[in-house]
């Protein structure tokens, strides 16, 4: 079982705004930086992405806008990995601004406002150069919380999740997932279609990472579906995969970080099952199945949404907590965070954890 051992703020303000895709990485001399975005209300098309430093992983500096200059023209939703090749890369996708207080999403239509992929990477973690962007391949619009994957040899991989976007008349195909991949340091990027399922199908908050091994892990979730499964995909080739098969617990808003010998942290939001809360699972990945190791409560919620209401995925932009990431520091710990906002507080919480031998 995992033990905690402290806990804490990463960010915390009670100015009006919302806190969303905390995400940690170690940086070379064994400090972290975490990345993570405000924006005015659930559902505002005015995502800021802000970067804060820690040397001990309890006190952290001030958090600044990783690009200022785009603050009300391009809402951009990022997250932090570290690079097989020794760099960071920030990468997810951006939407235009057309106007203060637009929405990115419409409940009503079930639709997302067009967007494109965006990344910038960093050879030390805290200089960033100018984001780039990444035209969508087929019709729609992006969800990408999990980033992009680059490996040693610099391939950098995305992979998201197709939704119908706001105003369009073609359909998009939303029973499966897209993988983009450039070995042209992000010239060119060749696409596909992974994970087919049958309607109604509509994945979300997908993570890829790369096993101990060599393999590719996908973590994700099945939002079309009212028992909200979390599932996962393997592949060894990095073209066909297994799945997608059911995790053995049920939650929302998977993340996934790898661990040693072919094994994987996955931790995600429990809003229906008690304690409620943020969860890690430890999976041990075989040939085409999982066994679960280890799962247990990491963080418990004061509430499930603001308001006390049921938390069901059409209550979304009410939600108190979510998106959680976990990171694997360099004494084995890990480290946990999530976005809250609770007793007039909005911030970003950590847990620090290890796992008892």
């Amino acid at each position: 079982m995992f033990r905690i051992i402290d806990e804490g703020d990463v960010f915390a303000t009670r100015k009006n705004c919302l806190t969303c895709a905390s995400r940690t990485a170690v940086l070379a001399d064994g400090s972290l930086v975490c990345t993570f975005t405000v924006n005015s209300t659930g559902g505002a098309n005015d995502f800021v992405t802000m970067i804060t430093y820690s040397k001990d992983g309890k006190t952290w500096t001030e958090a600044q806008p990783v690009w200022p200059a785009y603050i009300g023209k391009k809402s951009i939703f990022v997250s932090i990995r570290p690079t097989g090749d020794g760099r960071y890369i920030l990468a997810g996708v951006w939407w235009d601004i057309a106007y203060p207080g637009e929405h990115f999403w419409d409940d009503e239509s079930g639709t997302m406002k067009e967007n494109e992929l965006v990344y910038a990477i960093s050879d030390d973690g805290i200089h960033f150069g100018e984001p780039q962007g990444v035209p969508l391949p087929y019709e729609g619009a992006a969800e990408d919380p999990g980033g992009a994957m680059v490996d040693a040899d610099g391939t950098i991989t995305f992979i998201y999740s197709p939704y119908r976007a706001t105003g369009h008349r073609e359909t998009a195909d939303t029973c499966c997932m897209v993988m983009m991949k450039s070995t042209d340091g992000g010239r060119t990027f060749v696409s596909s279609k992974f994970a087919a399922a049958e309607a109604p199908c509509e994945y979300g908050e997908a993570w890829l990472v790369r096993l101990s091994s060599g393999r590719l892990f996908v973590s994700t979730w099945q939002t079309a579906s009212k028992e909200a499964p979390d599932q996962y995909l393997i592949s060894n080739d990095g073209i066909s995969f297994i799945g997608p098969k059911p995790h053995p617990f049920r939650g929302q808003s998977t993340a996934a970080c790898p661990g040693s010998d072919d094994t994987v942290y996955i931790v995600y939001n429990q809003r229906k099952e008690s304690p409620v809360g943020v969860w890690i699972a430890l999976e041990k990945v075989g040939e085409e199945e999982i066994t679960l190791l280890e799962n247990q409560v990491a963080w418990k919620a004061v509430t499930t949404t603001r308001s006390g209401s049921s938390g069901d995925f059409t209550e979304w932009t009410d939600f108190s907590f979510g998106e959680p990431h976990v990171t694997v520091l360099p004494d084995g710990s890990l480290y946990v965070v999530l976005w809250y906002q609770q007793e007039g507080i909005s911030g970003v919480r950590y847990v620090r954890l290890r796992r008892a031998d």
